[in-house]
């Protein structure tokens, strides 16, 4: 499975507006920044997430974005969603797939690759941004008390 550079760069914006939550509305430029990211790409998918409600847009001065939900009630699912993109083991699981394969009712495999599609978008609907802010609160506990956080992969 591939996540796409657009849903990274989504989800990273995200977690940098929900870091920055109670200071007010964060300026793209400082997400652009501090996320090493293309300003006008960025934009684009700040755009994006604000259309799928999950930002929302101040302008003016002292503008910026802000979310639209508490960290805690924006899952992952709604962020790769909000991109455009669909996590895929194998691009004949989607929805439009019976237009571009032949054996599409008649695939002996194309059940497992749907089940595997379901596990992940559990897994994705299951966690929130705040997860991430959580991790980075801990991080920042443990380098006061000098230990260094342990890095998981188990979810």
């Amino acid at each position: 499975m591939s996540v796409t550079t657009r849903t990274r760069y989504s989800l990273r914006a995200m977690i940098d507006i929900a870091r920055h939550q109670g200071d007010g509305p964060v300026r793209s430029a400082d997400i652009a920044e501090r996320q090493q990211l293309s300003a006008g790409y960025l934009e684009r998918i700040l755009l994006m997430l604000v259309e799928a409600g999950l930002a929302e847009s101040r302008k003016g001065p002292g503008g910026g974005y802000l979310l639209a939900r508490p960290p805690e009630k924006v899952s992952l699912a709604e962020v790769m969603a909000a991109s455009g993109e669909e996590l895929l083991a194998v691009p004949c699981v989607c929805e439009t797939c019976n237009e571009e394969c032949d054996m599409f009712d008649e695939c002996p495999a194309r059940e497992v690759w749907s089940g595997l599609r379901d596990v992940a978008g559990t897994y994705l609907e299951k966690h929130s941004l705040s997860e991430f802010l959580e991790v980075e609160r801990r991080a920042g506990d443990n380098k006061k008390n000098g230990l260094r956080p342990l890095r998981s992969t188990a979810g």
